[in-house]
């Protein structure tokens, strides 16, 4: 979720080919590349005493995988353990390294996790997909998918991009140039954006839509959205509470490889405006900002600055040391030098700020290792 800095010292919060062991159901969105394959799975489950388990093989080509659970009645849903092929449960916060706090699909985790929650490999190249047999308990859902990616241990990547718009006030020639923003963000810490043509949604119930992924209005605007790319809905803006958020994601990471509530991200044309005029430059920050959350990268920092990301190469701004004004925030100017500049800051520059050329395009070597590593990327 992005929050935009406003004026004053004061910032406003506004606030995812090799088949599986009892595998029913197959896809593959691979595109023909002959080093890197995309596959997603459903996995049969088998009743326990435990609750319910599982199981899948990663080849020795693994290079990345998204175990997905979900919930059709949209209540909160997760993994009791996901186990490796050495013995580590790596949701277990007894085991190192572990994913306990981390991973949505974890009890331990406080991400939201409504209908929908993962586990990504790797979220750190603390961990890797191991080659062998995985297993998994979780508790009361309706399917577990395993969306594997293999081939060759990736040096860069090409991720497919689908744009979406929706409302009358703006088309889908004014968001070309944060389109372009966007890709050069990406560019420059390795990663090659493939940006299919915008498509306009013309019904006007998804002009203003909750920034809530489970709401019905959003849910199915997101379902419109492509299995084998990662989508972004230009909003006009959000609805209700929501409204004056820069963008939100539907996880982190949020899905891949499938069509459903949770395959995309959101992005608010108007929070971006001065009258019809889009600020391309932030537009494009925060839709990188936004796929960054989708395909499994935290906020290096927190707005109270307490709580960092799990990466060990991401800049730390400390509370203690950085909140010069000691309202409890800190904002990306007390926090120049300190990783303001990063993509995956919690906010914005000020607008004062971005006006003197500040930016956020940065990204240390592990953020770029979680893109280039991801299951959707080639």
């Amino acid at each position: 979720m992005r929050a935009e800095s406003i004026l004053g010292g004061f910032a406003l919060m506004l606030s995812a080919i090799f088949l599986t062991v009892s595998c029913a159901k197959k896809h593959s969105n691979s595109s023909g590349s002959s080093d890197s394959n995309f596959t997603v799975s459903e996995i049969t489950q088998t009743a326990g005493s435990d609750g319910l388990s599982g199981s899948f093989v990663i080849p020795e080509n693994g290079i990345s995988f998204l175990l997905s659970i979900f919930l059709d009645n949209n209540n909160s849903v997760v993994f009791k353990s996901l186990t490796d092929p050495d013995g580590t449960d790596i949701l277990s916060s007894s085991s190192t390294p572990n994913l306990y706090l981390d991973a949505s699909g974890s009890s331990g985790s406080n991400v939201i996790k409504y209908g929908y929650a993962n586990v990504l490999v790797p979220q750190s190249p603390s961990f890797s997909a191991k080659a062998g047999k995985w297993t998994f308990t979780a508790y009361n859902n309706d399917r577990v998918k395993l969306a594997l990616r293999t081939g060759t241990a990736p040096s860069d990547a090409t991720i497919a991009i689908q744009p979406f718009i929706t409302g009358t006030t703006w088309s889908a020639g004014d968001i070309s140039d944060a389109l372009s923003v966007m890709s050069g963000i990406y560019l420059k810490n390795g990663v090659t954006l493939t940006i299919k043509s915008t498509i306009t949604i013309t019904e006007t119930e998804y002009s203003a839509v909750s920034q809530t992924f489970t709401n019905t209005t959003t849910s199915a605007l997101v379902k419109q959205g492509s299995s084998d790319a990662v989508n972004i809905f230009f909003i006009e803006d959000y609805s209700g509470s929501g409204s004056g958020m820069l963008g939100n994601a539907a996880g982190m990471p949020g899905s891949m490889g499938d069509v459903n509530s949770w395959n995309g991200v959101l992005a608010s044309l108007t929070a971006h405006a001065t009258g019809t005029a889009l600020d391309a430059q932030l537009l494009g920050e925060t839709a990188a900002h936004e796929m960054g959350h989708q395909l499994g990268l935290f906020h290096t920092t927190e707005k109270e600055g307490t709580v960092f990301d799990i990466l060990s190469d991401t800049p730390e701004c400390l509370n203690s040391s950085q909140d010069n004004d000691s309202n409890g925030t800190v904002t990306a100017e007390e926090c120049d030098g300190f990783g303001g500049d990063n993509l995956m800051f919690w906010t914005s520059w000020s607008s004062a700020s971005r006006s003197a050329g500040k930016k956020q395009e940065t990204l240390s070597s592990h953020q770029q290792y979680i893109l280039k590593y991801s299951p959707i990327a080639k």
